[in-house]
């Protein structure tokens, strides 16, 4: 039967209308358009055979759609369409992470997820995809690591996290290493409730477990006792203080009305973005900065014993 133009364009009007019709109409179209890729394909791979359907659920216009993807018998043909539907479901498992991680309770975030596509996920799907990236996030904390890194940068971040039926900022103990081809590998984001020097010799022990034999140079913010922590686990190991942080630690120590001026003087003293200045020449333009302001302000004295004992 042969339908002029004015008649398909009536058809699909019709459908449309009807409750549903819209939904059926995107389901029908994306079935027809995978259908004719593989027929394109099969042209261009002459002996491959069509197979028959294979069903697939996706999300289209907040509606779950049933597809009827299309196989072949050699099982080479994918359809293009497929990989659009497989980053939007990518993105939906992207925000439950999210939401979960910012600490709403599965039912909030199964709640937000149903206003957003008007489709909801029970508290137990939520806590099953949780299930799931805690395992593969459990694999990737217990790798195999290098034998030897030029360099480990360590820093703790708070964060808001869900513990039982509350929410408070703990800190995510994170280790940046630095291989001896100079790529950078992140080697460990640990949780603990506070930070503190001996949460860190724990981590630092993790690490050796994991296969970590030596490390030329630590580097890490002035947390007190961190120095002597890196030495009892890795004694053959340089530690140095982060400048940034070092920079921010000295200058939380004096008012707000001197701290522009005496931003300007560690701005000389501790030079981030030069190498003109030498180490020695560095540690003492330290130790005369921590002279001249530790007679007004003795908390610095923490940084005089620091520079004396290097």
């Amino acid at each position: 039967m042969n339908f002029t133009q004015e008649q398909i364009s009536d058809l699909l009007f019709d459908l449309a209308t009807k409750k549903g019709g819209t939904h059926l109409l995107l389901n029908l179209t994306l079935d027809a358009f995978m259908k004719a890729e593989r027929s394109l394909h099969q042209k261009e791979n002459p002996g491959e055979y069509a197979n028959g359907y294979r069903y697939c659920k996706a999300i289209g216009h907040s509606k779950e759609l049933v597809l009827k993807v299309p196989r072949t018998r050699s099982g080479m043909f994918y359809p293009s369409l497929l990989a659009v539907i497989r980053n939007e479901d990518e993105e939906r498992r992207r925000l439950i992470f999210s939401l979960y991680s910012k600490g709403l309770t599965t039912e909030q975030v199964s709640s937000v997820f149903e206003d957003v596509y008007d489709k909801e996920y029970s508290k137990q799907q939520i806590s099953y995809l949780m299930k799931e990236s805690k395992s593969n996030v459990h694999t990737w904390l217990n790798r195999r690591l290098e034998s030897h890194y030029l360099v480990i940068y360590f820093d703790a971040t708070f964060v808001h996290t869900r513990r039982d039926k509350s929410v408070s900022k703990e800190g995510y103990y994170t280790l940046l290493g630095i291989k001896e081809d100079g790529t950078r590998e992140v080697l460990s984001v640990v949780n603990h409730p506070t930070e503190g020097a001996l949460l860190w010799e724990h981590e630092f022990e993790a690490l050796k477990d994991r296969g970590v034999e030596s490390v030329g140079l630590f580097v890490s913010d002035a947390l007190p006792g961190v120095e002597d922590a890196v030495k009892r686990v890795s004694p053959n190991s340089k530690h140095q203080f982060c400048g940034v942080h070092l920079k921010r630690a000295i200058l939380s120590l004096f008012p707000n009305k001197e701290k522009e001026n005496i931003a300007k003087e560690l701005n000389d003293v501790i030079q981030l973005e030069t190498k003109k200045l030498t180490p020695l020449e560095g540690f003492k333009k330290l130790c005369s900065f921590v002279d001249r302001h530790i007679k007004k302000y003795p908390s610095l004295k923490r940084y005089k014993a620091s520079v004396i004992s290097k």
